[in-house]
């Protein structure tokens, strides 16, 4: 499994550093990041994974700090980055954001929650209420280690004996509630002429439990038959599921995610609005113009409940453009990011019509003699959160909170967002 985990900036500089099974040479790090992190111009560029020497590199970013797990053996990545994303949102949790500076200001915490999190290289304790247990956070660290020392040694011992080890029977809330977000995400590829070549449609139950002592939950979803592939959390009782399709759990405390799925749609998916991008330029001078708008049926019909909101088109631009000047717009504003080759729309929210982007891009006088590169023709990106849609026919129909003397409250939203949603410009 993780031979070692290590925290680097992104100048390949050791933060921290924890060995679970040998010890890595820092040599053999460095020409790592020599041979194929220096050339990047952003470490952001760099494959998730990379095998070199007699090691396997794995990596993921949270702002300009790596996190870096090296293996020695045979090894699935795609569980190794789920071990550094959990241990990324556990340090987040702890230190607010993760910065070089913050993990060396809390060198100490950083290297007690490792020792606790992961075992031989492998996940021990991922609970994130038993690692406060275990690990105090910093604004009680200081405050109360020597009080509470001899407690969370007891409470270390006894911790594997609770019948359900994800929730403190403890917890007390003022007010009980509990709220529930159905989340799906629309992966997309659209041809030039507005033809679904791809799609998928991925969603999640993402919770929010503000709710005391061990209350039992048992959540009615209907439309359930076109889920094709299904991940719950380890507080649902499967065998509920499998039996009369009924979600019951005991909740974790805080935010969590209950459920995720991926759906089986028509070959044909009707994308609930319409994005046209042309890009089109000669020598020394190009053109740029996108509309978005609802289409005929779907949201269009219904636009006075559903509003587009968030929407975000990333405009690819040839490499040679210097310069970029917006001659209309109607909604938002624009960014142009050189150093991408990216004009970046900010359109904000879309309640009802269409809205419209032109303006044109100039390139240097310098590489006008040197000669156009060829553009290949890269696709627009687009970001867009529409509330209260879902594109899958998945609904709550009822939730039940059992164990509970008050009548807590309950709420549920749902939110179509974009995956990866690209419309090609040829």
């Amino acid at each position: 499994m993780i031979t070692g985990l290590f925290f680097l900036n992104k100048h390949g500089e050791v933060i921290i550093e924890k060995e679970f099974r040998e010890k890595v040479p820092r040599s053999s790090l460095e020409d790592f990041w020599c041979t194929y992190m220096t050339p990047l111009r952003s470490i952001e560029e760099a494959p998730a994974v990379i095998t070199y020497s007699r090691f396997a590199f794995i990596q993921i970013h949270r702002n300009d700090v790596v996190l870096l797990a090296v293996a020695t053996s045979e090894c699935f990545p795609l569980f190794v980055m789920e071990v550094l994303a959990l241990a990324a949102k556990v340090v987040q949790k702890y230190l607010k954001v993760i910065s070089e500076s913050t993990l060396r200001e809390n060198f100490s915490l950083v290297y007690q929650l490792l020792v606790e999190l992961i075992d031989n290289g492998y996940p021990l304790t991922t609970e994130m209420h038993v690692l406060e247990e275990l690990v105090l956070p910093p604004s009680l660290e200081n405050v109360f280690r020597s009080a509470l020392e001899a407690p969370v040694a007891i409470k270390r011992r006894h911790m594997g004996s609770r019948a359900v080890p994800w929730r403190d029977p403890a917890t007390k809330h003022s007010s009980n509630e509990i709220f529930f977000d159905i989340v799906e995400n629309l992966d997309c590829i659209v041809d030039c002429e507005g033809n679904v070549v791809q799609s998928a449609v991925r969603g999640a139950v993402e919770v929010n439990c503000r709710l005391s002592g061990l209350p039992e939950v048992i959540m009615r979803l209907t439309g359930i038959d076109c889920i094709e592939d299904i991940a719950m959390h380890r507080c649902v009782r499967r065998s509920r599921y499998e039996v009369d399709r009924m979600i019951s759990f005991i909740p974790v405390d805080g935010k969590f995610t209950l459920l995720q799925y991926r759906c089986k749609m028509p070959n044909s998916v009707q994308v609930p609005f319409y994005v046209t991008p042309q890009i089109t330029f000669n020598a020394s001078v190009g053109r740029f113009n996108c509309m978005v708008g609802f289409r005929g049926s779907g949201l269009a019909a219904r636009s006075r409940e559903y509003e587009i909101q968030k929407l975000i088109i990333h405009l690819p631009l040839p490499p040679q453009t210097e310069a970029v000047q917006v001659h209309s717009i109607s909604h938002g504003n624009t960014n142009f990011k050189k150093a991408r080759n990216m004009l970046v729309w900010n359109a904000g929210s879309l309640h009802r019509g269409t809205c419209s982007l032109s303006g044109e891009f100039t390139f240097g006088t310098e590489r006008e003699k040197e000669g156009l590169a060829p553009c290949t023709g890269g696709s627009a990106l687009v970001e867009f959160s529409i509330p209260n849609y879902l594109l899958s026919s998945i609904r709550v129909d009822s939730v039940q909170v059992l164990n509970d003397l008050t009548k807590p409250y309950k709420g549920v939203k749902y939110v179509t967002t974009a995956g990866r949603f690209a419309v090609r410009t040829i």
